[in-house]
């Protein structure tokens, strides 16, 4: 997980202790316990089977727990349930493990946005992904949320587009989000996509659409940091599964050895193959061994000017993948050297990583 509060991604948690299982959901999830949103509770000690589990980030895992804290409702943000400690440390352990592999994907990964339909009559909840999408990705395209104000032009949707996730609120006009759901894994082309039900409606709400098919009930009004976090931390993982050989690549030349492990950071975090070179004698091994799908360059090195660089590329090698220029040099004159050298464009320094990124993102797409 590569940013930080990965642990406040949410997973489907089954509870049993006597009686039916309590199915809700946790978050604050480490190596030795959870905190599950629930209505139910027993005394601070007791031991209970809980069972963890989210499409595409954790297969189910059998462990067991005894409640060590219990928690009352507070402001929105702050719902109420219990925290569960795991008996045994290793399991835990085990359990964090298989959060950080990455699974090797059966089928070809998309080299596309994460998609998400979300199917909500609420402008006040599709505005809030809207902010939520700018707030928790840095690299912009990396979530596409798709809305439908009802269950009709969601399968109407889900018919011409493919999706990752689909989040449901249960309270629709006309057919409800329990039927919604349950169409969705009658269908042989939609049943195995992964669908978080949302509402207002409380413990009748909850058990109509987990029963429906819903992988996790989320109560409104919803904590939409550990929403975003689950959602994030879905993109990322896809992201790594993608083979090496899908992925752009990108050789950046700077003299800096912090811009460079800085660049390299942030480039490799938003899917791409990364190589670096210090030197010109480095570059020019880099460039004919990695064979880059970008070239980034530093403009002000003490060998060579940037420009220089990319001019000897365009004109002496013939190079024609894209040429970002990069520096701290007032716009105005690295937009000129940029244009003297043919290069297929320029970023400030100041600009930041992910402006730097996207950059990167539109020069690859106008240049397949």
């Amino acid at each position: 997980m590569a940013a930080a509060n990965t642990d406040r991604f949410i997973v489907r948690a089954e509870i049993r202790a006597s009686g039916d299982p309590v199915i809700s959901y946790g978050f604050d999830l480490t190596a030795s316990s959870i905190f599950v949103v629930t209505e139910w509770h027993a005394p601070i000690g007791t031991a209970v089977s809980l069972r963890l589990s989210f499409p595409r980030i954790l297969e189910p895992v059998d462990l067991v727990a005894r409640i060590s804290d219990i928690r009352v409702a507070g402001e929105p943000g702050e719902p109420g349930g219990i925290r569960l400690t795991f008996d045994d440390p290793v399991v835990g352990k085990k359990l964090m493990s298989q959060l950080e592999r990455v699974e090797t994907p059966g089928e070809p990964v998309p080299d596309r946005p994460y998609r998400v339909l979300l199917v909500d009559d609420s402008w006040l909840i599709r505005d809030m992904f809207a902010y939520g999408t700018a707030k928790f990705f840095e690299r912009p395209g990396a979530l596409a949320i798709d809305h439908a104000e009802d269950a009709e032009e969601a399968w109407s949707k889900l018919g011409k587009s493919t999706y990752d996730l689909v989040i449901v609120d249960y309270f629709l006009p006309e057919e409800n989000g329990a039927s919604l759901i349950a169409r969705l894994r009658a269908d042989a082309r939609l049943s195995r996509t992964p669908i978080v039900a949302i509402s207002v409606g409380g413990r009748d709400a909850r058990e109509a659409t987990i029963s429906a098919g819903a992988d996790v009930f989320v109560d409104k009004p919803l904590v939409f940091r550990d929403l975003f976090n689950t959602l994030r931390v879905l993109a990322e993982r896809r992201e790594r599964a993608r083979p090496p050989a899908e992925r752009k690549a990108i050789l950046v030349f700077d003299d800096s050895p912090f811009a460079l492990a800085l660049t390299r950071a942030a480039l490799e975090a938003a899917g791409f193959t990364v190589a670096i070179a210090a030197d010109l004698s480095s570059f020019e091994r880099q460039r004919v061994a990695f064979d880059p799908d970008l070239i980034l360059v530093d403009v002000q090195m003490p060998e060579a000017f940037g420009d220089d660089v990319a001019s000897m590329l365009r004109g002496w090698h013939g190079v024609q993948v894209p040429i970002l220029l990069v520096s701290s040099l007032e716009q105005g004159e690295l937009e000129r050297r940029a244009q003297r050298a043919q290069a297929s464009g320029y970023i400030c320094k100041g600009a930041g990583m992910s402006e730097l990124v996207r950059r990167c993102r539109e020069l690859l797409e106008a240049h397949p």
